[in-house]
């Protein structure tokens, strides 16, 4: 999905950050047992739930706005999930692979990460997508420190200029980081934006 495609950072600044997408086709929700299978989703996902950053669906929100429950009666036909850790992606994978749900599954993350997590059980991707990068006129982008956060936002939703004043408010103590992260992720509206990593990041911007 080229929405969680190009997050911003090199390997080691990557390192907590994966993007799971499960989803089927709009016309295919109009089948019942398709619907099933989508909440059945939703349950395995929560079961990671404690070790998940974010969650929601598409124009949905992340898990700021709704609970797993609420999320899993909206009948959406693409749901994502943030991880931190690859152990519990590789976790959330096998048990997914084990239902065979027969839905499309994506998961954005370093590639050599992704590659090795897959070959561990034994599953072999049907399609890779690489993001190559940014081309045009790169200078007019902001600082690649804050390009690192607002690229958590597929959909361009989290303004530098925001970033900035809410460095400024924590730099006062207005503000604490964790609070900060949650309100740069409630600008995402599908729920890929990894607070948990925006934290860190706000962390060593100040």
């Amino acid at each position: 999905m080229s929405h969680s495609l190009y997050r911003s950072g090199n390997a080691e600044c990557l390192h907590d950050d994966y993007v799971m997408l499960i989803g089927t086709s709009v016309d295919r929700m109009k089948d019942p047992t398709v619907r099933d299978k989508m909440r059945e989703a939703w349950d395995i996902l929560s079961s990671f739930g404690s070790h998940l950053t974010n969650f929601g669906s598409i124009r949905g929100g992340g898990r700021h706005r709704k609970s797993f429950e609420e999320f899993k009666k909206e009948d959406k036909f693409l749901v994502h999930a943030v991880f931190k850790d690859r152990e519990t992606l590789k976790a959330c994978l096998e048990k997914i692979k084990e239902k065979d749900l027969g839905l499309s599954v994506t998961v954005s993350g370093l590639f050599d990460e992704v590659k090795k997590t897959c070959r561990e059980i034994g599953l072999t991707p049907h399609t890779v997508q690489y993001s190559l990068g940014i081309f045009g006129k790169t200078d007019l982008l902001p600082d690649e420190r804050v390009l690192e956060i607002t690229t958590m936002c597929g959909h361009a939703m989290v303004s530098p200029n925001l970033i900035a004043h809410l460095i400024e408010k924590v730099g006062k103590k207005k503000m604490t980081l964790a609070e900060a992260a949650l309100e740069l992720s409630r600008q995402c509206e599908c729920g890929i934006f990894n607070p948990a990593r925006a934290e860190r990041l706000l962390r060593e911007m100040i």
